[in-house]
Order: C-alpha cells, then structure tokens, then sequence
C-alpha cells in the first residue's frame, strides 16, 4: 500500500471513475484499475499500449491529448500518458460524459426513496450464505437515497449476483457518475452507477437482468466479465 500523510493513493487510483492501466516496455499490463477491467472487456490490450506509444510525450512526463474513441458504448475525449522510465508507461483515458434518453412515460408506480447501499448489503450477505465467492466492496455511503421499486431492485441485485456465483471473487462498486445523466420523460437525472466486475460469470439470466432494469428505467451493460447498471437519482 502506498501510502503519504495517511493518504491511501492505491485507493484513489482504484476508484478513479476513468480507466487508468500501466504496461511494462514489452506491452504487458503492470495494473489495471476496476474501469479499466471493464475497457478491457471491449478492446485487446496490445490496442491500448499502442495508443499510449503513440500518444506518449517525446521525454519523460506526461502529455495529455484530445483524441475521440469508441470502444462499443464507451466513449473517450482526451488521454493521458505518463512515464519517467523506460520500463513503464501509464495511460488514463478520459470518459465523455453522456446524456442518456429513456423514451417513456414514468409513473413511479411502487417506487419509494431507497437506500442502495442498504439493499446492496442484504444481497451480498445473503449471497454469502451458499458461496465462497470473495466479495471486495467499495462504495459511497453518502449517496442520497433515490426512487426505486425495492422488491424488483432486489430481485434484479440477485440475480446480479448469482451470475457471479462461480467466480472465485467479485469486485463491486457504486458511486455516482460523474458528468453523466439520464433523460426520462424529458427530465435530466444524474446517475447512479453499481458495477460488478469479476473473471467470468454465468450469462444464462442476462435476458431477466436485461427485461428488470428496462421495467425500472435502468440502463445494463452486460458483458463476458461483468455487469454496470446505471441508475438514475431521482429523489424529488
């Protein structure tokens, strides 16, 4: 752990809601933080160090660099790529914030303000109880509470969950996004987002996952290693 003044900095790259991933001279990756196992979810890594190399700055430093890419339904704006040895490279990549449409009518029918971290401590504890699956959990309990469907949330939290039931462990995350938001009925939402990332999954209820978010307005991104589920806050 590194550590200065009492300041965990392993712990803020991890949470980094940009992908951040080092390479060692040969293209091999160093690290990875949890955004960018997700990256890698839609592009090969030989793809990204070649993006670093060709992005990198001339001498040791850092540069940072407007570029547009498309990576399936990720989209960047800018990178950044540092170094200060020849044995490794650094690059952070740079979301575009986007603006979600859902085109329906909303009636909130059933939906209550909701505590999601406490929902998602009842789903994880009782899928504690059958698995051995190690849970690694990183959350802001400060997230203001938010309208939701508690029984169908929880049962799509299950479900979630349960796709990862094999898995030697799981990584999940909730935290809010940053410079992202969600339209329904015309009105802008910031979002919530819950992603579970892990080494593999079953996919045999992606299709219930799928039908459950859409009934609540939720956006899921499903893939071979994980699942984000974007969620708007709508306390009002």
């Amino acid at each position: 752990m590194n550590t200065s003044n009492g300041i965990d900095y392993s712990f803020l790259l991890e949470v980094d809601n940009n992908p951040i991933i080092v390479f060692n001279y040969e293209g091999k990756i160093l690290y990875l933080n949890s955004s960018a196992e997700i990256l890698m979810s839609y592009v090969k890594p030989k793809e990204i160090f070649k993006l670093a190399v060709n992005n990198a700055p001339s001498v040791y430093g850092t540069k940072t660099t407007q570029i547009e890419l498309s990576y399936n339904q990720l989209k960047f704006y800018a990178v950044n790529v540092s170094y200060n040895s020849d044995d490794w490279i650094a690059i952070r990549l740079y979301y575009r914030p986007r603006d979600k449409r859902i085109n329906k009518k909303s009636s909130h029918k059933g939906e209550i303000l909701t505590d999601i971290n406490l929902l998602l401590d009842v789903a994880i504890t009782q899928f504690k109880i059958g698995s051995s699956t190690d849970i690694r959990l990183v959350t802001d309990q400060d997230i203001p509470k938010t309208l939701l469907n508690q029984n169908s949330f929880s049962k799509l939290l299950r479900k979630c969950l349960n796709s990862f039931k094999v898995a030697s462990f799981v990584d999940i995350e909730l935290k809010l996004g940053i410079g992202e938001h969600i339209i329904i009925d015309e009105q802008r939402y910031p979002l919530i987002i819950l992603k579970f990332i892990s080494n593999g999954r079953h996919c045999n209820e992606d299709s219930e996952i799928k039908l459950l978010s859409e009934e609540m307005f939720l956006v899921s991104n499903l893939n071979e290693n994980s699942i984000e589920i974007e969620i708007p806050l709508i306390n009002k």
